[in-house]
């Protein structure tokens, strides 16, 4: 009896030790989680009836100096079902919409596109149907209304963000910071409250650019039609406000249009690429010879037909015998700008290029531009000295030297142009007004009895150089049947208000100089770009 006695109690405080370990074990849990899982579950919990969305920023636009839009963010409504949307539901869509067949299923179990860009009718009619279990969502797309008349300058925003031009340089102006919104929901996960800011949306600046739409109009048109009929290969046409120092007009080509999602990026020739430009630069130099009195503007200068220097012959296409400085400019004579820079010397020269903003940075914040280049040495034979006076040896971008002549139009000063309106335009005074008139009547002799002839505009003046240039080859050395022909002008003289550059690549051997290919391009521009702008001829 005992020992039955003792084997009860025994399996009662068996019982009862049992009963207290699995409620001490209860409670040291319902602790556990009040204390240190609360926080975790608390948000599991919230995630079933709380949801986030994002709230993107519209991105800034892109006019051009009279508000005419350059590049747009345009609203777009895209159609989405979301899981649990019935096949019923989507015939009743079919009625109103035109669906495409592969979007036709049975169930959605995911949230997938319907169809993009809807109208404001097509909006309306959905609603009418009160439909569940669907979203239309906004979306942004970008637009640029002058497509590839202004590509390689604007660039573009895509899929994968900024890409390009202004659009990449300046993204952080443009791009705004997106937002976020907070919304409750109930068990049916339907949205029951209104949605609560967490991230405050700031939308992205306008910019506002110098750049006058109908000039690039003009400026593009012209350059494809003489590059097509030349047979060339590439080309570039500025246009700058002497005065204001603001860039009018950039033209590039081969060019992209950025509205299409196949487009091929094209690089921006007029900042992005360096070249050789030849004989546009001996105005340049000569302007520093007269600036130091080592010339007078109009004494004679023997001129031989051919110049031995260094073993090197440089002969002229002409016996001239004697010319002026200002004659020298008028014929291109290659005998008489390397006499010019020889005794201008090389230290001058480097300097006088220098001052003149080239192989050094430009004033326009653009991705990958060209700072150009001179190969810099101690000491330079009379040979190099003698190509560096006629523009061989010293890469500049045809933005460098369209600023460059500016400074014959703008008495001596140089400017830093820019771009964006309202922007500070700083200048330097490089050259006496005296020798910036010195080389605007040479440059008016270009145009009236030298090689620019064709570069005259009916009713207004004109003064300008010609350029015609062998192009480098892979490795070293000039290719014998690639050129580039260039021109760049001021007008009208007598207000002296444009600089216009025009430069054809790889024109067709029948005619390749830039008398005869880019002066009637610089024609053709500055004529229109006049008459758009007002002005009266003044001859």
């Amino acid at each position: 009896m005992n020992n039955k006695n003792i084997l009860l109690n025994w399996r009662f405080a068996l019982i009862s030790f049992s009963v207290f370990v699995v409620l001490a074990a209860i409670i040291f849990k319902m602790f556990s989680i009040y204390f240190f899982d609360s926080k975790f579950l608390k948000n599991e919990a919230n995630k079933r009836y709380v949801s986030y969305k994002d709230i993107n920023s519209v991105r800034g636009s892109i006019f051009d100096r009279n508000n005419f839009p350059l590049a747009v963010s345009i609203v777009n409504y895209d159609l989405y079902a979301l899981k649990g949307f019935k096949k019923s539901q989507l015939m009743s869509l079919s009625e109103v919409l035109d669906l495409e067949s592969d979007v036709i299923k049975d169930s959605f179990s995911r949230k997938t596109i319907l169809k993009k860009n809807l109208s404001n009718k097509e909006i309306l009619d959905i609603k009418m149907l009160n439909l569940s279990n669907f979203e239309i969502e906004m979306r942004h797309s970008r637009h640029y209304p002058l497509g590839e008349q202004i590509g390689t300058l604007i660039g573009f925003y895509g899929t994968d963000g900024a890409q390009e031009g202004l659009e990449k340089s300046y993204d952080n102006v443009l791009s705004g910071v997106n937002g976020r919104e907070k919304f409750f929901k109930n068990a049916k996960q339907e949205i029951i409250s209104q949605p609560i800011e967490v991230i405050k949306t700031v939308q992205g600046e306008d910019v506002y650019l110098t750049i006058d739409a109908t000039l690039q109009f003009y400026s593009y048109k012209y350059l494809v039609e003489a590059i097509k009929r030349n047979k060339a290969k590439a080309g570039t046409v500025i246009i700058l406000d002497n005065k204001k120092g603001e860039v009018l007009a950039m033209a590039s080509y081969p060019s992209y249009n950025p509205n299409n999602s196949q487009r091929k990026i094209q690089k921006n020739r007029a900042l992005v690429e360096a070249y050789e430009l030849g004989s546009v630069l001996k105005p340049i130099v000569l302007s520093k010879a007269l600036e130091n009195g080592l010339f007078l503007p109009d004494e004679s200068i023997e001129i031989p037909r051919r110049l031995n220097l260094n073993n090197k012959i440089i002969v002229d296409s002409k016996n001239h015998e004697k010319l002026t400085p200002k004659e020298i400019i008028a014929v291109s004579s290659q005998v008489g700008a390397s006499k010019i820079a020889i005794e201008l010397g090389y230290e001058e020269l480097k300097k006088n290029y220098y001052d003149f903003g080239f192989t050094k940075p430009i004033s326009i914040n653009f991705p990958s531009s060209s700072f150009g280049y001179m190969n810099i040495k101690e000491k330079v034979s009379d040979k190099e000295l003698a190509s560096l006076g006629y523009g061989y040896g010293i890469e500049i971008t045809p933005f460098q030297l369209a600023s460059a002549y500016s400074v014959f139009a703008n008495g001596g000063e140089f400017k830093d142009f820019q771009i964006f309106k309202d922007q500070e335009v700083r200048s330097q005074k490089i050259i006496s007004s005296d020798s910036a008139l010195q080389i605007l009547d040479a440059l008016k002799m270009v145009v009236k009895d030298g090689t620019g002839k064709a570069a005259n505009v009916k009713g207004f003046s004109v003064g300008g150089k010609t350029g015609t240039a062998h192009q480098t080859k892979k490795g070293s050395g000039y290719a014998e049947n690639l050129y580039i022909a260039s021109f760049v002008g001021i007008t009208p003289i007598s207000d002296k208000s444009l600089t216009i550059f025009v430069s054809i690549e790889n024109p067709g051997l029948n005619s390749y100089t830039g008398g005869a290919v880019a002066a009637p391009v610089f024609a053709k521009i500055a004529e229109s770009s006049l008459n758009h702008l007002g002005y009266f001829e003044d001859e």
